[in-house]
């Protein structure tokens, strides 16, 4: 008896038969994360070494540079010759305001990279695809400012902000540990609910003991803006665009491990993001 033939396939059939098979090459791909050329502490640092984050940090240090100059020589002109207030004014408000919208797109641009480093990208994201209107920089701005307010808030609440107090830095830094955790939580959920207390001191003891060495990473970090600032309104301010530079790549460099924490951790976070 000659054995039974399979039917043909339809066309529809093998269309979806074909799209099933490029779904599960694609799942392959992604499941396997890249891997470091160099050994990790090294390949950390070279973390925004990429297109897109090297235009946004050149042009976020060199324009408020640029139009700095402008301030300068705008305000020399001024003092000889009155009319020139009025190129001195606009000069410092373009200044200024460039700055603070660089501030703002990096802050942007670090959740960004968060995300991808979550996903378990090991370069800077490449966001030349995407871009985001004021209102979404301004919110991703506030809701980073929402983190750091919740997390020292104790610290001003419970001592009225009395610096003299020993509870006061007490909280203060505690809040300082937490902020790390707090962003990751926020970023990952995209809601300002993450700052769920629970979730926050239960994910913090889940993963208590490679946590302690990202925020002691992190708390490096949060003693260079406040010395930036300050040079930048003074008489350093050259300095001051240098360490804006060196504030926006560690910025990312800190994106990129925090991202990472969860990629690592993940399973002990146990989000179900």
């Amino acid at each position: 008896m000659p054995a039974e033939t399979a039917a043909p396939q339809t066309l529809e059939e093998q269309k979806e038969k074909l799209r099933a098979l490029q779904g599960d090459y694609v799942l392959g791909e992604r499941d396997k994360p890249p891997e470091r050329p160099l050994p990790w502490p090294i390949d950390i640092f070279l973390y925004p070494l990429c297109r897109s984050s090297l235009i946004i940090l050149t042009l976020g240090t060199l324009i408020p540079l640029i139009l700095r100059f402008f301030v300068k020589l705008t305000r020399e002109l001024a003092m000889v010759f009155m009319p020139g207030l009025i190129p001195w004014i606009v000069s410092v408000i373009a200044h200024w305001g460039a700055l603070l919208l660089f501030v703002l797109y990096v802050t942007w641009y670090v959740a960004e990279c968060i995300r991808d480093s979550a996903a378990g990208g090991i370069r800077a994201a490449d966001t030349t695809a995407s871009t985001p209107g004021v209102g979404e920089l301004i919110g991703q701005s506030l809701t980073v400012l929402a983190c750091a307010g919740a997390c020292v808030a104790p610290a001003f609440l419970f001592t009225n902000g009395d610096e003299t107090e020993p509870l006061f830095w007490i909280l203060y830094c505690l809040g300082g540990f937490l902020f790390p955790m707090a962003l990751l939580a926020v970023t990952m959920f995209e809601s300002l609910r993450a700052l769920n207390p629970v979730l926050l001191l239960s994910s913090l003891f889940g993963t208590f003991g490679p946590y302690c060495l990202l925020a002691a990473v992190c708390c490096a970090m949060y003693l260079l803006p406040p010395y930036t600032i300050r040079c930048l309104l003074d008489e350093r301010w050259i300095l001051g665009y240098v360490l804006v530079f060196a504030t926006f790549y560690l910025a990312l460099v800190l994106a990129h491990l925090i991202g990472r924490f969860y990629w690592r951790y993940e399973e002990r976070l146990n989000w179900d993001t």
